[in-house]
């Protein structure tokens, strides 16, 4: 697994709950570690028009975490479908994280529910990580839900989850992808520059990612960007930012701007950024 150069360096470690724990991996340590991963199979998963979903777990530093995965209910291409990794926001209690409101756990829960749909329904299959403390992952003990250093645990755990998608089944990893969310932006940059698998991604509604742009002309595949202009969770100027960094590297496939939407595009202008971010997706297969 290739990883670009260290973007964050975090010497310090982390203090919670009276326990001093070590502090996330570093793109380095990322890019140049192996991880013997090994994916269960835990229990089928509410699903939705045009795709089956199952549950799957994997174990990182002695730490039980779960992912979704949505798969297309048409026949598979002979190599199977390609792939989307989908990074998940900001969530204010991560235990509640893929919870109904009416307590029923059902990931991806309300907010997120449309996420395996918009690509499943495209056909590609979808992996959408829980992070650790979120819903039943362990490892709440080493987030701070309102402290932004937590995207580096995100970000670890998701790369560690991505060594081992040769074992599902019907996922073509030849052609992998990244999508993100709010706070997944962050993640999804990290993990990005942490490993040469992703053929292309797309960040909707960013948090902000200076920090680590600079090291855009590291990414290995080309990135689309979603913000509305009215957005008032992220501004449009994180966004707008990225695309600079972006566009100097040679990286940037287009930044659309959408008026008066709101933060996650309801309606018909979620369902244009995914058909947008469908077709770049395909056109960037191998």
């Amino acid at each position: 697994m290739r990883i670009a150069a260290s973007i964050l360096l975090l010497v310090s470690t982390v203090a919670l709950a009276g326990e001093t724990l070590p502090p996330p991996m570093t793109v380095d340590e990322l890019r140049n570690a192996e991880f013997n991963v090994v994916l269960e199979r835990e229990r089928d998963l509410d699903a939705g028009a045009g795709f089956t979903a199952y549950l799957v777990s994997y174990e990182h530093n002695d730490l039980k975490l779960y992912a979704m995965v949505a798969v297309p209910v048409d026949e598979p291409p002979e190599a199977g479908f390609p792939v989307v990794i989908a990074n998940h926001g900001y969530v204010p209690d991560p235990r509640t994280y893929g919870i109904t409101s009416d307590g029923i756990d059902s990931r991806p829960g309300d907010y997120y529910r449309s996420v395996p749909a918009l690509f499943a329904s495209r056909g590609f299959l979808t992996v959408i990580p829980d992070y650790r403390g979120h819903n039943s992952s362990e490892g709440f003990e080493f987030i701070d839900p309102q402290d932004e250093s937590s995207v580096g645990y995100y970000a670890e755990d998701v790369v560690v989850l991505m060594s081992a998608l040769d074992q599902l089944d019907a996922a073509d990893t030849n052609n992998v992808f990244m999508w993100s969310h709010s706070m997944g932006g962050p993640v999804s940059m990290r993990a990005l520059l942490a490993t040469d698998l992703v053929r292309a991604s797309s960040f909707w509604s960013t948090m902000n990612v200076d920090d680590l742009s600079g090291r855009s002309a590291e990414l290995n595949g080309p990135v689309m960007l979603h913000h509305s202009t009215g957005d008032t969770a992220t501004p449009v100027s994180n966004s707008v930012s990225f695309s600079q960094a972006l566009g100097e590297a040679g990286k940037l496939k287009m930044l659309l701007q959408y008026p008066e939407a709101d933060h996650y595009f309801s309606g018909d202008r979620r369902e244009a950024a995914a058909g947008t971010d469908a077709e770049f997706f395909r056109a960037n297969m191998q």
